[in-house]
């Protein structure tokens, strides 16, 4: 097994040297940059964050962000595109859209693609009429699907050019991304196509939708999300919801502790004796991996307490009403990434307690010691 992912490792390192050459042969297209090519659906705006109901012990970087403007949302059709790889649309005129990477170089280069878009006509391909493809490097993160890929959804589906175009996410993507589609924006099964890595789409029309946030040195690099969108998509999943509500569970725990047993780090080292003192303040497990994606919404949607170590399941606080969350966050890992939960409770201005604490092992893993257990009630009862 060893031997195998050492090849396995050699072939993508090669790959990668490939890739990172042909980067030369490239042309770029950054539709940010020319705004005579989209239509737009939001002009530039200016925003701030409001943390008042977010309570950290240390005074992040994040938390100076003040009136920050912008990029605008816009959408562009591009036509006789190419799909190529995860994601990467290409022009007629062999332009790749710097949007449909992520909009940034970078984004571009982790695919190792490089290759494959200057030789794309060597790649097997299929006809599609107008598609509108999810792909990109991050979109298997439940966090990144949720914010990007479905906020790009959310910004177009209600306008009328989107009606006829497919929806392409990647082949052998994660359950949520199609449960998320049909529940959240109503698509049908029949709309929503996949496609292999190393097989090309034809499309008449390709439609590449701005990915609604920004990141540059305004946040020194840090993706910023805008505010009012969050409030859209928390709006419209709980509209969702009411329309369902006859096939929903409503038996779902109000103070949940979310568990990370099943997971390889972040975990709770003697997470039963902790759930066994929570029982008295009427905290139940939940094991979000075992859940439909619908029960997931409907369980943040009706969850009072949340207790939950640092890690993507947090983004279905974006489903809640009015929670408390008690993020448990340890004290080795980047404070830029407890900044993408507080940007989901400050837009809907739920109240946020951020606990830090030692980690118990390399995994990041965490021992709930008696006075960890006093400051985590403190919070619950303050």
């Amino acid at each position: 097994m060893e031997g195998y992912l050492k090849k396995i490792k050699s072939i993508l390192q090669v790959n990668k040297y490939i890739s990172d050459f042909f980067l030369r042969f490239i042309d770029i297209q950054n539709l940010r940059k020319n705004p005579e090519d989209v239509v737009s659906l939001k002009d530039t705006f200016e925003f701030n964050i409001d943390l008042s109901n977010y309570h950290i012990a240390s005074s992040p970087y994040w938390k100076q962000f003040k009136n920050i403007e912008s990029d605008p949302i816009f959408y562009a059709e591009i036509p006789d595109a190419t799909i190529v790889s995860k994601g990467i649309v290409v022009t007629s005129k062999k332009q790749v859209i710097l949007e449909s990477t992520i909009f940034q170089k970078e984004y571009l280069n982790e695919l190792y693609s490089n290759h494959f878009v200057v030789f794309n006509k060597l790649l097997p391909s299929r006809k599609e009429h107008k598609v509108l493809s999810l792909q990109n490097k991050l979109d298997n993160n439940y966090f990144h699907w949720t914010m990007e890929s479905l906020f790009r959804i959310l910004v177009i589906y209600e306008n009328p050019a989107f009606q006829e175009y497919n929806v392409l996410i990647k082949d052998g993507g994660s359950r949520f991304m199609f449960d998320s589609l049909q529940f959240l924006f109503q698509l049908p099964k029949e709309r929503i196509i996949t496609k292999r890595l190393l097989e090309n789409i034809k499309a008449d029309k390709a439609m590449v939708v701005s990915f609604p946030h920004i990141r540059d040195e305004r946040t020194e690099m840090t993706n910023t999300y805008y505010p009012y969108l969050i409030r859209k998509f928390n709006q419209l999943a709980h509209k969702r919801l009411q329309e369902n509500i006859k096939n929903i569970k409503t038996n779902m725990p109000k103070n949940i502790l979310v568990s990370r047993k099943n997971a390889i780090e972040r975990r709770i080292v003697n997470e039963d004796d902790f759930l066994q003192k929570l029982k008295k303040f009427d905290f139940n497990a939940v094991y979000l991996e075992e859940l439909t994606f619908v029960e997931q919404v409907s369980l943040f949607y009706g969850a009072e307490n949340v207790i939950v170590l640092h890690g993507a399941g947090i983004t279905n606080i974006i489903y809640g009403k009015n929670p408390l969350l008690i993020e448990l966050f340890p004290k080795e890992r980047k404070i830029r990434d407890a900044f993408y939960f507080a940007q989901i409770t400050s837009a809907l201005q739920f109240k946020h307690e951020v606990i830090f604490y030692n980690s118990y092992n390399t995994e990041q893993d965490v021992l709930i010691d008696d006075e960890m257990f006093n400051k985590i009630i403190s919070k619950l009862t303050d």
